[in-house]
């Protein structure tokens, strides 16, 4: 996988999203899957849009569930900047479903730029009305 954050549909249902969300570094990577509310993209994208808006700018996403009884996998994105320049970075963490494969967990961090969240965004909305495809975040360095 290249690295970033990539979030893809592989389970499109009529009352759910089943979504594949990968992410490396280069040197760690990390996939879980979850099932999603059918408007769960848009409010995504809607959580990350503007973003940063100043230095101190941090928006946080979960998806899934970490309780077990709950079909499914964890995911969490911290968007957050990582000085007073704006520069922005991605911490993520996910968690695997452990009914479905051996119990796992990774989390990283990947520096991003501005424009390629404004991208990610557009592309977050274009699955959402497609149910299927793929929305990639690269990293910046």
């Amino acid at each position: 996988m290249t690295e970033g954050l990539r979030i893809r549909i592989v389970d499109p249902g009529d009352d759910y999203l089943g979504i594949e969300i990968q992410v490396s570094n280069g040197r760690f990577a990390g996939s879980t899957r979850i099932f999603a509310g059918l408007e769960q993209l848009t409010e995504f994208s809607a959580k990350i849009a503007g973003f940063p808006t100043n230095p101190d700018d941090e928006r946080i996403y979960e998806s899934g569930s970490r309780e077990s009884k709950i079909a499914g996998g964890y995911g969490r994105m911290r968007f957050h900047c990582i000085d007073h320049k704006g520069h922005a970075a991605i911490e993520v963490i996910l968690e695997d479903d452990d009914k479905y494969y051996s119990a796992a967990s990774a989390r990283l961090s990947l520096q991003v730029e501005a424009a390629d969240i404004d991208r990610f965004i557009k592309r977050l909305r274009e699955l959402q009305k497609e149910r299927s495809g793929e929305a990639v975040l690269s990293s910046s360095v």
